[in-house]
């Protein structure tokens, strides 16, 4: 445990001094790690061996990172087809890692084995993004999850304490908690952290944390406003997979993300506009370009915080989870935001486009929104002009499920 403890916080340190390397030297260490886990997955690893065998490939085409895509993605469905021990890397036993699964939002949840290495190194990734914004060793942290997570024995000595609280108990019993221990740090998604702050405004409490961190779904606007009002502090972005941590965040110009390019390689796919993505460090269960299936943009220009991480302007989330016109054109969330979120009446709003069915939006509104909302979405695409409006009392969310702004299947 000691030894988990000295490696997560050797990782911890390295992180943090990269915020301002100069790319070059960024680049040259993403060239040197790519290399080792290309070889370490080829010799070791039964998924990769046969996915590059298949491909005609070998880690030694790769003469730079400008080769990169030559070498095969990894897509979810051949992840989750592998058998369990085709996954794991030769000499890693199955029974001692720590097994975590995806929430299955594209159909089928995706099984994850971390040994402890991988464990010190996705705790290592996450801490890093708490300490880039002030996060202290002696902060109380409050996260709110369906299931609890960890406990260590450090924290029972005062450090980086940390208090699950479950998705199950009532907003309110969230408030009280954090006025009770006065916790500088919470985590959350978007909409559980936006339930808690509701409710400290309804209760006439005012709970104070330092930090707020939203993940898991996207931070809206809206959202955002509403956290800020209840909580205080102005939320922080951060995106990740269970399959590979955290690694893209905003920082406190809150202008995009900034990616964990020490830890992460991160591509766009220049046809479908996703994410590909390579851990590089985890070396049990390795993740060499992996598809993550949300797609995102690049930003090339540099952050005014100073930091030489590379950026992504925005992430959208779910290729699968928009909207495709008959005349190709993809619609994502942002683009009903800006056409929606001009109409203070509208509280909430969600668009449901499943198979089979004529696209409907839902709008927490008066019914008497509806001509004027009609005619502003013809007017931004005109084939939106035959699209059902169904206005509600609120749309039915539950604290803790997670946001879906563009629903196209189950």
């Amino acid at each position: 445990m000691l030894w988990n403890c000295i490696r997560t916080v050797r990782l911890l340190r390295r992180a943090l001094a990269t915020s301002r390397w100069p790319p070059e030297r960024l680049r040259a260490w993403q060239w040197r790690q790519l290399c080792r886990r290309l070889d370490h997955a080829y010799s070791n690893v039964p998924l990769y061996r046969k996915l590059y065998d298949e491909c005609g490939f070998h880690p030694r085409d790769v003469r730079g990172l400008e080769d990169l895509g030559r070498v095969p993605v990894l897509r979810k469905e051949r992840l989750r087809a592998t058998a369990p021990a085709d996954r794991v890397a030769r000499g890693v036993r199955l029974a001692s890692c720590r097994p975590i699964s995806t929430s299955g939002s594209t159909g089928t949840p995706l099984q994850i084995f971390l040994d402890e290495a991988d464990q010190c190194w996705q705790r290592a990734t996450a801490w890093r993004i708490l300490f880039e914004h002030g996060y202290r060793l002696t902060d109380r942290t409050v996260e709110i999850r369906a299931t609890l997570g960890q406990r260590f024995f450090v924290q029972s000595l005062g450090v980086a304490r940390k208090d699950w609280l479950s998705l199950r108990d009532p907003p309110a019993a969230w408030v009280a908690h954090l006025e009770r221990t006065r916790a500088q740090v919470v985590v959350a998604c978007a909409t559980t952290l936006a339930a808690l702050a509701e409710a400290a405004s309804a209760g006439g409490a005012r709970p104070r944390p330092r930090l707020a961190f939203s993940d898991s779904e996207p931070l809206t606007p809206p959202l955002r406003k509403s956290i800020q009002q209840g909580l205080g502090c102005d939320p922080i972005d951060v995106f990740g997979l269970v399959e590979l941590s955290n690694f893209a965040w905003q920082c406190e110009q809150r202008q995009g993300f900034h990616v964990s390019a020490d830890s992460h390689l991160v591509e766009i796919d220049p046809e479908r506009a996703t994410l590909i993505v390579t851990d590089l460090g985890m070396t049990g269960m390795p993740i060499v370009r992996y598809d993550t299936g949300d797609t995102a943009e690049i930003e090339s220009e540099p952050c005014p915080c100073g930091r030489t991480l590379p950026r992504l302007r925005a992430i959208h989330g779910r290729a699968i989870e928009s909207v495709v016109l008959a005349s190709g054109q993809r619609l994502f969330w942002p683009f009903f935001h800006e056409v929606l979120g001009a109409f203070a009446e509208i509280r909430q709003w969600r668009v449901l486009a499943l198979p089979g069915h004529t696209p409907r939006v839902q709008l927490a509104a008066a019914s008497t929104i509806v001509p004027h909302v009609r005619r502003t979405l013809a007017a931004a695409a005109p084939e939106l002009s035959d699209w059902e409006i169904e206005t509600l009392p609120e749309i039915p969310w539950r604290p803790g499920e997670k946001l879906r702004l563009v629903v196209t299947g189950p």
